[in-house]
């Protein structure tokens, strides 16, 4: 099988709702309801979808911050990058780490309580030795375009 239309389709749509029924699946890519779970189980065990996970609200949950961490190292070397990258998975605050060409060599998405937590976990940061010589805080405002999915039919590969 490959990557075809009908399967950017189904991206697209599981994309806007993971628990969408495989036969309202089915409809709305204009297959039978066994032709697009095989599809779909496809897709799956070749690793085009690599998880299922809900969009939470977080102004129902609690109060919340988010904020953006421009973060520059002191060195450069492959095992610095490893180190910082290394330390940054067992932070549960850090919801996203981008390694970036820019003036600074992460930017890394954080969501925290407060400014106050905000404030103790740029000070962990850059305590826990982990090569960081430089960060720089950008409180998030508001969310101008909330991620909702990857816009998988116009990065597609043509065949």
């Amino acid at each position: 099988m490959k990557l075809d239309r009908i399967n950017l389709k189904i991206l697209a749509a599981l994309q806007g709702n993971a628990r969408i029924t495989n036969q309202d699946l089915a409809d709305e890519v204009g297959l039978s309801p066994s032709a697009c779970l095989t599809r779909t189980r496809w897709l799956e065990e070749a690793g085009y979808i690599s998880s299922y996970c809900a969009m939470v609200d977080l102004d129902k949950v609690g109060s919340s911050l988010t904020a953006f961490f421009q973060i520059s190292l002191e060195n450069h070397y492959k095992n610095d990058f490893n180190r910082f990258d290394e330390a940054i998975q067992s932070t549960d605050e850090v919801v996203a780490s981008f390694m970036v060409g820019a003036r600074f060599d992460y930017l890394l998405q954080v969501v925290v309580r407060d400014m106050r937590h905000l404030s103790e976990l740029s000070d962990r940061l850059i305590s826990a030795e982990i090569g960081i010589s430089k960060l720089i805080t950008i409180p998030m405002l508001s969310e101008a375009k909330p991620f909702r999915g990857m816009p998988v039919g116009m990065i597609a590969r043509s065949e």
